[in-house]
């Protein structure tokens, strides 16, 4: 009953009464009965009249258009849909709408997306899909949905658009290799950790990018003395971005050529700010953050320039994204497996202890743009008090003698973990994982192309 009221009959015995339908009706079609009862010397009567209430739907018109004709697998397509509303006799653009985008190879539906309008009716999408291992045609739709929630009600609309596909082969992107927060402090170091993964990756027809086409054979990216000081990761992501673009120039490359990385240690997340963090300024950092935000901040230009429209996969090694007790044995360390002293003022070691800023900030996902695999070691070490369980596997794990082992891990995404001894009694400690063990450059190989 949508109201209720008596009233009289004229001389002629006839009574008139106007029916109001709602202004707006969350429904393609509302049924409404009306009745019209009168009683008359004790007896009751009344007739019914049934009316249908339509919503006042205005017309919706979308349009779309893609950046690329034909791409690899791996690379990214950035597609545009452009949604318009009817206002009278003008069509204006339609903000704040969700678009949903359906992506077909034949009649099977490979991947469902949604993007929302902006203001001028766009919404954005970049299209990314890692395994195709055919050449193929894909068709995206692009769907608005009927909509009778809102103040307005907007009919639906759809457009399609279609692109090549080509499945990705070695040699198609190059491999950047990213070592950790004193890979290059000698070239010893730097040749133990790239040598035999570098002669792998050939092997197989990989091209491993160059940092210094001047010198013979593959010089890998260093970082520079200057960029540790107080600096802390995003400072030196965005060097590292700039040398990577350097690099593909000077290669041949567009600047903005699709990239796979391998990384190890702190190179993990130097490459996760670049995938996660893209267009960050990072000039400056907010030793006093609360939470609120970022901690990095700058002078208003981006400098996270390579980001996860032009990464592929990123292969991280022993890489503490959770990252690692505030107690570790530095005499072990320097004794047993030889590494470096730990400067604990560092911006980026104090950027990777258990609970910093930084780990905090960047969180534990990840971006579903990127192809991210994580591989961890076990050595049977164990750095703060006890074993940790980062998976959510109900099996704690301890260290490759320097990072916790399961500290590679990202929530949802691919993890190899190796249980093993140190050098020279195994391959699975910090060090060795990356640089000698067989499983892990396997591994490698396969989830470049797969």
């Amino acid at each position: 009953i949508l109201s209720k009221n008596s009233s009289l009959t004229d001389g002629n015995g006839r009574l008139t009464v106007i029916y109001y339908s709602p202004e707006d009706i969350d429904a393609l079609e509302q049924r409404v009965t009306i009745v019209a009862a009168a009683l008359i010397d004790g007896t009751s009567y009344q007739a019914t009249a049934e009316a249908t209430v339509y919503p006042l739907l205005y017309s919706t018109m979308i349009t779309v258009e893609k950046e690329r004709e034909r791409i690899i697998s791996g690379e990214v397509n950035m597609l545009r849909a452009q949604l318009y509303a009817e206002q009278g006799s003008d069509w204006l653009p339609l903000g704040g709408a969700p678009v949903v985008w359906h992506f077909f190879v034949g009649d099977a539906e490979i991947m469902e997306r949604e993007s929302t309008t902006d203001s001028r009716g766009i919404a954005t999408l970049p299209f990314f899909y890692s395994n195709m291992d055919v050449n193929a045609t894909v068709r995206a739709e692009a769907v608005y949905e009927q909509n009778l929630s809102g103040e307005r009600d907007y009919d639906g609309c759809s457009a399609s658009l279609s692109f090549e596909m080509m499945p990705e082969k070695p040699g198609d992107f190059p491999v950047v290799l990213i070592h950790g927060w004193s890979g290059s402090i000698s070239d010893a170091l730097i040749n133990y950790t790239w040598w035999n993964l570098t002669k792998k990756l050939q092997a197989h027809h990989f091209t491993v990018l160059d940092f210094d086409v001047t010198k013979p054979g593959i010089q890998w990216l260093t970082y520079q003395p200057e960029w540790f000081e107080e600096h802390h990761i995003p400072w030196i992501a965005a060097r590292v971005c700039e040398d990577i673009q350097e690099a593909l120039v000077m290669n041949g490359y567009p600047p903005n050529q699709t990239i796979d990385i391998v990384a190890h240690s702190m190179g993990g997340l130097v490459s996760r700010f670049m995938a996660e963090q893209y267009g960050a300024d990072t000039d400056y950092w907010n030793k006093s953050w609360n939470g609120t935000g970022k901690p990095w901040y700058g002078d208003g230009d981006a400098d996270i320039t390579v980001g996860p429209f032009q990464i592929d996969d990123l292969i991280a090694v022993g890489t503490p994204c959770h990252g690692v007790p505030p107690n570790i044995n530095e005499s072990f360390l320097r004794k047993i497996i030889k590494y470096a002293y730990f400067p604990w003022w560092s911006g980026q070691v104090a950027d990777m202890v258990y609970g910093a800023p930084f780990l905090s900030a960047m969180g534990y996902r990840g971006t579903d743009l990127v192809d991210y695999y994580g591989v961890g070691g076990d050595i049977g070490i164990i750095f703060g008090d006890t074993p940790v369980d980062f998976d959510g596997d109900g099996i704690p794990h301890s260290s490759d003698g320097l990072v916790p082992a399961e500290s590679p891990y990202l929530e949802g995404k691919p993890f190899l973990l190796l249980e093993g001894k140190a050098w020279p009694l195994g391959e699975e400690d910090h060090i060795s994982l990356i640089a000698i063990n067989d499983q892990v450059h396997d591994y490698i190989l396969e989830h470049l192309i797969d």
